[in-house]
């Protein structure tokens, strides 16, 4: 077991134990927001044919090329075209089709006129300025070519994703399995949100907000609920989340005192530790384990610290399960608003509100730092990363920021 190692060694031993959830197929109304398991390809083009962007006249461009507004070029209106229909006849010389959006460019024409610019009178138009050849022309395959790749495995299927599938005849996908992760609560002084509090006890917060969190990302939270301050109790409880979880994410019990019992727990369990604390603060008591291939990420109890590490060590390793391409938080230079006084000796992450302002990324302190203060998470939507020896902060300072949403 490794002892207080740096955020980037704790990631990457947990990615290096993590493994994508299984495959499963799912229809197309079904897929929005999961995990692409497969490379898409265009089985057609799209559009598969020229098409007109605009209601006007599809004429050829050579025969409108002298029109001018003292002298305009007439012509002959051969017939409609409507979204919906089609025709093989060719527009010739001094010919026009009347077309509406979305359907198809007859052979011959080259330009579509808006019916705004042209004057319309017994079954003739008159055009009085000419048009670059392919003006208002949509191309076949001008979004998609035939075999070209529209999504990439590992992708999240957005909502536009989702009309571009349905646009390209595609009914249905492989997309890895939502993972499940069971979330266990310790601590003697906890009670359920259910129950009356009673001398000594606090409401279950973690629970919910993590499950919160876990369900954000698309997996599917398993809420294990309270386990008391007993290492067998909390070994059987692990145990069985284990059985049909894909991950088991617990608070409480890792640190330092005589009634965090975590370590023991996992060692009545078999399960291998990687390692136990981990170089930052709020959050430093974290704990990794390994149990039959499954791994289990032991938080601090502390709200604030369970959170922002759930930021740090478990939201990669969620990312991982699912089959994400791309797990990376989003970091950025951005320009403190206001002092933080306190020097950091070691690595700190503060909770802040980050938002762009006359072209600049600026970030604002939420509130009160302290690892149990639940407040200040409230209108966070980024961690400001100080360095280990940080003396203290200025406003006007750039400072390392991980952007959360």
């Amino acid at each position: 077991m490794r002892e207080l190692i740096s955020l980037e060694e704790a990631v990457n031993l947990i990615l290096a134990c993590i493994k994508p959830v299984d495959e499963e197929r799912v229809s197309l109304p079904a897929a929005s927001g999961r995990i692409l398991a497969e490379n898409i390809f265009a089985s057609v083009s799209l559009p598969p044919f020229p098409r007109s962007p605009l209601d006007g006249y599809a004429v050829r461009a050579v025969d409108i090329a002298a029109a001018t507004p003292e002298k305009p070029v007439e012509l002959r209106v051969v017939r409609e075209i409507s979204a919906g229909s089609y025709s093989e006849i060719e527009v010739k010389r001094n010919q026009a089709v009347k077309i509406l959006t979305g359907a198809p460019i007859p052979p011959g024409a080259d330009v579509i006129i808006r019916f705004e610019d042209v004057r319309e009178a017994r079954g003739k138009i008159q055009v009085f300025r000419p048009l670059p050849t392919n003006s208002n022309y949509c191309f076949a395959g001008e979004d998609f070519c035939k075999g070209e790749m529209v999504l990439s495995a590992g992708a999240v299927i957005k909502p536009e994703a989702i009309g571009i599938l349905a646009g390209l005849g595609i009914s249905e996908m492989r997309v890895y399995r939502q993972p499940r992760v069971a979330i266990l609560s310790t601590g003697d002084e906890l009670i359920d949100i259910t129950e009356n509090p009673g001398p000594g006890k606090i409401y279950n917060s973690n629970l919910y907000a993590l499950a919160a969190f876990v369900g954000q990302t698309g997996a599917q939270p398993v809420p294990e609920g309270i386990a008391p301050d007993k290492p067998a109790l909390i070994a059987c409880k692990i145990n069985q989340a284990l059985q049909g979880a894909d991950m088991v994410l617990t608070t409480g019990g890792v640190s330092v005192g005589d009634y965090d019992a975590m370590k023991v727990a996992l060692d009545l369990l078999g399960a291998d530790i990687l390692f136990w604390r981990v170089n930052y603060r709020p959050g430093t008591p974290s704990l990794f384990a390994v149990k039959d291939g499954k791994v289990i990420i032991c938080l601090s109890g502390n709200p604030a610290a369970a959170l922002i590490s759930y930021h740090l060590l478990v939201r990669p390793a969620v990312a991982k399960l699912q089959g994400l391409d791309n797990w990376q938080p989003v970091r950025s230079m951005a320009v403190l608003q206001e002092d933080f006084p306190k020097a950091s000796g070691q690595r700190r992450f503060l909770r802040g509100y980050a938002y762009l302002e006359q072209g600049f990324l600026k970030v604002k302190l939420t509130g009160l730092q302290s690892p149990g203060v639940m407040k200040s998470m409230l209108g966070c939507n980024t961690l400001i990363d100080v360095p280990a020896n940080s003396g203290a902060l200025k406003a006007g300072d750039m400072v390392e920021v991980v952007l959360l949403h």
